[in-house]
């Protein structure tokens, strides 16, 4: 997902560079609450009201929310400059979101991109994770979003978006054709357990801004 977004903002930040505008920063310090605020900012607030919330603490991902609502919504971090909010419902949370969380984890423990990758293969192989079984809705809608390349030097905000993951989806099978317009959706990790088509949303949500 990381490597098609950054793909994807090379014209745009061309362009943007002319205005030499600030790089996006991640929230640092963040408290319990702040960091709640922000995860559920990863979907609109009728959709992340009553969402389950992972936070991070100590370096692993607890719950500090219940929830009663089947969303489930966390602060993803895969490079140490990179903010990631997202929500996705009960599939998503099994899924994705249990990857998501993991490689962040690894990550702050110290392992290598390649390490963390060969355990994501290695537990996708042996059970211990899984590709949706059924199509699994992501959410990234924060306006607090800061996506980098794998080394967390780039930082850069993509589009707010809607991730639809199900496995082994093809651009071919599904009439998708390359375009450079955010109307047409697009796929990451084609063809492979964690493929996912991404449609681009109308708005962002600012989780400093009350509902």
């Amino acid at each position: 997902m990381r490597a098609w977004i950054m793909a994807t903002l090379l014209v745009p930040a061309a362009v943007v560079a002319q205005q030499d505008p600030p790089p996006p920063t991640a929230p640092a310090n963040l408290s319990r609450a702040d960091e709640i605020r922000y995860a559920k900012s990863a979907a609109p607030t009728e959709i992340s009201k009553d969402a389950k919330v992972w936070v991070l603490e100590n370096g692993h991902y607890v719950v500090a929310e219940q929830g009663t609502s089947g969303i489930a919504c966390v602060v993803g971090r895969n490079s140490p400059t990179s903010f990631e909010p997202e929500c996705g419902d009960a599939e998503a949370d099994a899924t994705v979101l249990a990857v998501e969380r993991f490689r962040t984890e690894q990550r702050i423990a110290g392992k290598s991109e390649d390490e963390i990758k060969a355990e994501v293969d290695g537990g996708l192989a042996s059970g211990r994770f899984r590709s949706p079984k059924r199509p699994a809705l992501v959410y990234m809608v924060s306006s607090s979003q800061v996506l980098t390349d794998p080394a967390g030097k780039v930082r850069s905000r993509f589009m707010p978006h809607l991730m639809v993951y199900y496995p082994f989806m093809k651009t071919s099978s599904m009439g998708i054709v390359a375009s450079k317009s955010m109307d047409v959706p697009s796929m990451v990790q084609e063809d492979t357990p964690m493929s996912a088509l991404v449609v681009v949303m109308r708005d962002w949500v600012d989780p400093n801004k009350a509902p």
